[in-house]
Protein backbone atom coordinates (compact mmCIF):
# COMPACT_ATOMS: atom_id res chain seq x y z
CA UNK A 1 0.00 0.00 0.00
CA UNK A 2 1.18 3.57 -0.62
CA UNK A 3 2.17 5.65 2.42
CA UNK A 4 0.75 9.18 2.76
CA UNK A 5 2.59 11.68 4.97
CA UNK A 6 0.39 14.49 6.26
CA UNK A 7 1.44 17.37 8.49
CA UNK A 8 1.73 21.10 8.94
CA UNK A 9 4.32 23.12 7.05
CA UNK A 10 7.71 22.61 8.69
CA UNK A 11 6.68 19.37 10.44
CA UNK A 12 9.33 17.31 8.61
CA UNK A 13 7.53 15.61 5.70
CA UNK A 14 10.20 16.64 3.22
CA UNK A 15 12.95 15.55 5.61
CA UNK A 16 11.49 12.05 5.70
CA UNK A 17 11.50 11.64 1.93
CA UNK A 18 14.90 13.34 1.62
CA UNK A 19 16.33 10.60 3.84
CA UNK A 20 15.61 8.18 0.99
CA UNK A 21 17.16 10.54 -1.56
CA UNK A 22 20.20 10.90 0.72
CA UNK A 23 20.68 7.14 0.99
CA UNK A 24 20.18 6.67 -2.75
CA UNK A 25 22.85 9.29 -3.54
CA UNK A 26 25.25 7.58 -1.11
CA UNK A 27 25.30 4.55 -3.43
CA UNK A 28 26.71 6.52 -6.39
CA UNK A 29 28.39 9.65 -4.99
CA UNK A 30 31.18 10.18 -2.43
CA UNK A 31 29.70 10.68 1.02
CA UNK A 32 31.43 14.06 1.29
CA UNK A 33 29.59 15.22 -1.86
CA UNK A 34 26.23 14.00 -0.59
CA UNK A 35 26.67 16.04 2.60
CA UNK A 36 27.91 19.11 0.71
CA UNK A 37 24.86 19.01 -1.56
CA UNK A 38 22.82 19.60 1.61
CA UNK A 39 25.04 22.26 3.17
CA UNK A 40 27.44 19.95 5.01
CA UNK A 41 27.00 17.51 7.88
CA UNK A 42 26.20 20.38 10.25
CA UNK A 43 23.03 21.06 8.25
CA UNK A 44 22.04 17.39 8.01
CA UNK A 45 22.56 16.10 11.54
CA UNK A 46 20.11 16.68 14.39
CA UNK A 47 20.49 20.26 15.62
CA UNK A 48 20.93 20.33 19.38
CA UNK A 49 20.48 23.50 21.41
CA UNK A 50 24.02 23.51 22.79
CA UNK A 51 27.18 24.98 21.28
CA UNK A 52 29.09 21.71 21.52
CA UNK A 53 30.30 19.91 18.40
CA UNK A 54 27.54 18.45 16.21
CA UNK A 55 25.99 15.17 17.29
CA UNK A 56 26.52 11.94 15.40
CA UNK A 57 24.34 11.13 12.40
CA UNK A 58 22.89 7.64 11.88
CA UNK A 59 20.45 5.90 9.56
CA UNK A 60 19.09 2.36 9.28
CA UNK A 61 16.78 0.84 6.66
CA UNK A 62 15.21 -2.54 6.13
CA UNK A 63 14.78 -3.54 2.49
CA UNK A 64 13.22 -6.18 0.24
CA UNK A 65 14.02 -5.81 -3.46
CA UNK A 66 12.80 -7.96 -6.32
CA UNK A 67 15.28 -6.68 -8.93
CA UNK A 68 16.89 -9.83 -10.33
CA UNK A 69 17.08 -12.44 -7.58
CA UNK A 70 14.92 -11.45 -4.56
CA UNK A 71 17.06 -9.91 -1.84
CA UNK A 72 16.12 -8.74 1.65
CA UNK A 73 17.89 -7.53 4.75
CA UNK A 74 18.99 -4.36 6.52
CA UNK A 75 21.69 -1.71 6.25
CA UNK A 76 22.85 0.89 8.77
CA UNK A 77 25.65 3.36 9.30
CA UNK A 78 26.70 5.86 11.97
CA UNK A 79 28.64 9.01 11.07
CA UNK A 80 30.69 10.87 13.67
CA UNK A 81 30.75 14.65 13.23
CA UNK A 82 34.09 16.27 14.06
CA UNK A 83 34.67 19.78 15.47
CA UNK A 84 36.08 21.15 12.18
CA UNK A 85 32.86 20.24 10.28
CA UNK A 86 34.43 17.11 8.81
CA UNK A 87 33.28 13.61 9.68
CA UNK A 88 34.26 9.94 9.81
CA UNK A 89 32.33 6.69 9.46
CA UNK A 90 32.07 5.31 12.98
CA UNK A 91 30.13 2.08 12.25
CA UNK A 92 28.54 0.42 9.22
CA UNK A 93 26.72 -2.89 9.01
CA UNK A 94 24.76 -4.81 6.40
CA UNK A 95 22.98 -8.17 6.49
CA UNK A 96 21.60 -9.71 3.29
CA UNK A 97 19.46 -12.81 2.68
CA UNK A 98 19.62 -13.99 -0.92
CA UNK A 99 19.16 -17.34 -2.63
CA UNK A 100 18.98 -19.21 0.66
CA UNK A 101 22.28 -17.73 1.88
CA UNK A 102 23.10 -15.03 4.42
CA UNK A 103 25.87 -12.49 3.84
CA UNK A 104 27.03 -9.74 6.17
CA UNK A 105 29.75 -7.23 6.90
CA UNK A 106 30.52 -5.18 9.98
CA UNK A 107 32.81 -2.17 9.68
CA UNK A 108 34.09 -0.28 12.75
CA UNK A 109 36.38 2.59 11.86
CA UNK A 110 39.15 1.07 9.77
CA UNK A 111 38.29 -2.49 10.85
CA UNK A 112 36.24 -4.63 8.47
CA UNK A 113 34.77 -8.08 9.10
CA UNK A 114 32.62 -10.19 6.75
CA UNK A 115 31.64 -13.78 6.03
CA UNK A 116 32.35 -13.28 2.31
CA UNK A 117 35.65 -14.94 1.38
CA UNK A 118 38.29 -12.67 -0.15
CA UNK A 119 36.46 -9.39 0.48
CA UNK A 120 38.87 -6.88 2.01
CA UNK A 121 38.25 -3.29 0.80
CA UNK A 122 40.57 -0.37 1.48
CA UNK A 123 38.39 2.13 3.32
CA UNK A 124 38.93 5.82 3.96
CA UNK A 125 37.50 7.47 7.06
CA UNK A 126 34.98 9.48 4.99
CA UNK A 127 33.88 6.62 2.70
CA UNK A 128 31.06 4.12 3.11
CA UNK A 129 31.98 0.49 2.51
CA UNK A 130 28.79 -0.69 0.78
CA UNK A 131 29.21 1.33 -2.44
CA UNK A 132 32.85 0.21 -2.63
CA UNK A 133 32.07 -3.51 -2.33
CA UNK A 134 28.95 -3.18 -4.50
CA UNK A 135 30.72 -4.98 -7.34
CA UNK A 136 30.64 -8.24 -5.38
CA UNK A 137 27.70 -10.51 -6.21
CA UNK A 138 26.77 -10.78 -2.53
CA UNK A 139 26.03 -7.04 -2.15
CA UNK A 140 25.51 -5.80 -5.75
CA UNK A 141 21.70 -6.06 -5.61
CA UNK A 142 21.62 -4.08 -2.36
CA UNK A 143 23.58 -1.21 -3.90
CA UNK A 144 21.40 -1.35 -7.02
CA UNK A 145 18.16 -1.38 -5.02
CA UNK A 146 19.09 1.42 -2.63
CA UNK A 147 20.53 3.47 -5.48
CA UNK A 148 17.27 3.15 -7.46
CA UNK A 149 15.12 4.98 -4.87
CA UNK A 150 13.84 8.28 -6.24
CA UNK A 151 12.23 11.39 -4.73
CA UNK A 152 10.33 13.76 -7.05
CA UNK A 153 9.38 17.38 -6.52
CA UNK A 154 8.28 18.26 -10.04
CA UNK A 155 8.97 21.86 -11.13
CA UNK A 156 6.78 22.97 -14.08
CA UNK A 157 9.18 25.80 -14.94
CA UNK A 158 11.97 23.27 -15.53
CA UNK A 159 9.73 21.19 -17.82
CA UNK A 160 8.69 24.26 -19.81
CA UNK A 161 12.30 25.23 -20.59
CA UNK A 162 14.46 23.91 -23.42
CA UNK A 163 16.24 20.88 -21.95
CA UNK A 164 19.70 19.42 -22.38
CA UNK A 165 19.39 15.87 -23.79
CA UNK A 166 20.51 12.86 -21.80
CA UNK A 167 20.00 9.08 -21.87
CA UNK A 168 16.43 9.45 -20.55
CA UNK A 169 16.62 6.28 -18.47
CA UNK A 170 15.86 8.00 -15.16
CA UNK A 171 13.68 11.06 -14.61
CA UNK A 172 15.42 13.79 -12.62
CA UNK A 173 13.82 14.83 -9.36
CA UNK A 174 12.56 18.17 -10.75
CA UNK A 175 11.53 16.79 -14.16
CA UNK A 176 14.18 18.81 -16.01
CA UNK A 177 15.01 15.92 -18.39
CA UNK A 178 11.40 14.92 -19.10
CA UNK A 179 11.81 15.42 -22.85
CA UNK A 180 14.62 12.83 -22.91
CA UNK A 181 12.57 10.41 -20.80
CA UNK A 182 9.61 10.58 -23.19
CA UNK A 183 11.89 10.39 -26.22
CA UNK A 184 13.33 7.11 -24.92
CA UNK A 185 9.83 5.73 -24.30
CA UNK A 186 8.77 6.64 -27.86
CA UNK A 187 11.69 4.57 -29.16
CA UNK A 188 11.55 1.57 -26.85
CA UNK A 189 8.08 1.29 -25.28
CA UNK A 190 5.38 3.04 -27.32
CA UNK A 191 2.58 1.25 -25.45
CA UNK A 192 3.77 2.67 -22.14
CA UNK A 193 3.93 6.16 -23.67
CA UNK A 194 0.42 5.74 -25.12
CA UNK A 195 -0.87 4.71 -21.69
CA UNK A 196 0.77 7.75 -20.12
CA UNK A 197 -0.88 10.05 -22.68
CA UNK A 198 -4.23 8.32 -22.14
CA UNK A 199 -4.11 9.05 -18.40
CA UNK A 200 -2.94 12.62 -19.06
CA UNK A 201 -6.05 13.04 -21.22
CA UNK A 202 -8.26 12.30 -18.20
CA UNK A 203 -6.49 15.08 -16.30
CA UNK A 204 -6.22 17.59 -19.16
CA UNK A 205 -9.28 17.03 -21.41
CA UNK A 206 -8.71 16.68 -25.17
CA UNK A 207 -4.94 16.12 -24.75
CA UNK A 208 -4.15 13.09 -26.87
CA UNK A 209 -0.41 13.10 -27.48
CA UNK A 210 2.89 14.38 -26.11
CA UNK A 211 6.10 14.12 -28.11
CA UNK A 212 9.67 15.38 -27.97
CA UNK A 213 10.82 18.14 -30.33
CA UNK A 214 14.41 19.06 -31.19
CA UNK A 215 15.56 22.69 -31.12
CA UNK A 216 19.16 22.56 -32.26
CA UNK A 217 21.00 20.64 -29.54
CA UNK A 218 18.17 21.01 -27.03
CA UNK A 219 14.79 19.35 -26.55
CA UNK A 220 11.27 20.51 -25.76
CA UNK A 221 7.81 18.95 -25.56
CA UNK A 222 4.86 19.32 -27.92
CA UNK A 223 1.27 18.66 -26.80
CA UNK A 224 -1.54 17.75 -29.22
CA UNK A 225 -5.16 18.46 -28.32
CA UNK A 226 -8.02 17.07 -30.43
CA UNK A 227 -11.80 17.54 -30.37
CA UNK A 228 -14.87 16.89 -32.49
CA UNK A 229 -16.59 19.79 -34.26
CA UNK A 230 -19.30 19.43 -36.88
CA UNK A 231 -18.46 15.77 -37.38
CA UNK A 232 -14.80 16.56 -37.99
CA UNK A 233 -11.79 15.98 -35.79
CA UNK A 234 -9.85 19.16 -35.23
CA UNK A 235 -6.49 19.51 -33.52
CA UNK A 236 -4.05 22.12 -32.27
CA UNK A 237 -0.47 21.80 -31.03
CA UNK A 238 1.25 23.62 -28.19
CA UNK A 239 4.82 23.59 -26.96
CA UNK A 240 5.50 23.11 -23.27
CA UNK A 241 6.00 26.81 -22.47
CA UNK A 242 2.37 27.43 -23.54
CA UNK A 243 0.91 24.80 -21.23
CA UNK A 244 -0.35 25.39 -17.69
CA UNK A 245 1.74 24.55 -14.62
CA UNK A 246 -0.86 21.94 -13.65
CA UNK A 247 -0.53 20.16 -17.00
CA UNK A 248 3.28 20.11 -16.81
CA UNK A 249 3.28 18.92 -13.20
CA UNK A 250 0.77 16.15 -13.97
CA UNK A 251 2.90 14.99 -16.90
CA UNK A 252 6.02 14.97 -14.73
CA UNK A 253 4.30 12.95 -12.00
CA UNK A 254 3.04 10.40 -14.54
CA UNK A 255 6.53 10.12 -16.06
CA UNK A 256 7.94 9.32 -12.60
CA UNK A 257 5.89 6.13 -12.73
CA UNK A 258 6.10 5.33 -16.44
CA UNK A 259 9.81 6.02 -17.04
CA UNK A 260 11.82 3.16 -18.50
CA UNK A 261 13.57 2.17 -15.25
CA UNK A 262 10.96 1.86 -12.49
CA UNK A 263 12.50 3.00 -9.17
CA UNK A 264 12.50 0.66 -6.16
CA UNK A 265 10.92 3.51 -4.18
CA UNK A 266 9.00 6.50 -5.55
CA UNK A 267 8.39 9.50 -3.29
CA UNK A 268 6.20 12.31 -4.67
CA UNK A 269 6.07 15.66 -2.91
CA UNK A 270 2.66 17.38 -2.85
CA UNK A 271 1.19 16.09 -6.14
CA UNK A 272 -1.92 18.22 -5.59
CA UNK A 273 0.00 21.48 -6.15
CA UNK A 274 -1.43 23.36 -9.19
CA UNK A 275 -3.57 20.32 -10.14
CA UNK A 276 -7.37 20.60 -10.05
CA UNK A 277 -8.90 18.55 -7.20
CA UNK A 278 -11.11 16.57 -9.62
CA UNK A 279 -8.00 15.46 -11.56
CA UNK A 280 -6.31 14.00 -8.48
CA UNK A 281 -8.36 10.82 -8.84
CA UNK A 282 -6.38 9.88 -11.95
CA UNK A 283 -3.08 10.48 -10.13
CA UNK A 284 -4.30 8.35 -7.21
CA UNK A 285 -5.30 5.53 -9.58
CA UNK A 286 -1.73 5.47 -10.90
CA UNK A 287 -0.35 5.49 -7.34
CA UNK A 288 -2.56 2.53 -6.40
CA UNK A 289 -1.62 0.61 -9.55
CA UNK A 290 2.16 0.98 -9.14
CA UNK A 291 2.03 0.43 -5.37
CA UNK A 292 1.51 -3.28 -6.04
CA UNK A 293 5.15 -3.61 -7.13
CA UNK A 294 6.94 -0.47 -5.90
CA UNK A 295 7.15 1.30 -2.54
CA UNK A 296 5.36 4.65 -2.90
CA UNK A 297 5.40 7.58 -0.47
CA UNK A 298 3.34 10.75 -0.97
CA UNK A 299 3.52 13.98 1.03
CA UNK A 300 0.30 15.97 0.85
CA UNK A 301 -1.88 18.74 2.27
CA UNK A 302 -4.87 17.79 0.12
CA UNK A 303 -8.15 16.80 1.83
CA UNK A 304 -9.43 15.64 -1.57
CA UNK A 305 -6.49 13.27 -2.00
CA UNK A 306 -6.95 11.87 1.50
CA UNK A 307 -10.73 11.48 1.06
CA UNK A 308 -10.13 9.50 -2.11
Amino acid sequence: NPLFLVGKNGSGKSNVVDAFAFLSECMSLPLHTVFQNRGGINAVRYRAGSRSRPGDFAIRVEFAFANGAPVAGWYAFDIRALPDYTFSVLREKCSVAMGGSQYWFDRQGEGFQTNVTGLSPALGAEALALPIIGGSKEFALVVKGLGAMRVFSIQPAKIGELQEPDAGTNLKSDGSNLASVLQLLSREDKKKLERLCEILGTIVPDTTKVRTLKHGKRLSLEFTQEWKSGGETKSVKFEAFSMSDGTLRALGILAAFFQKSTPTLIAIEEPESTIHPEALGSILDVVRSFARNTQIIVTTHSPELLDA
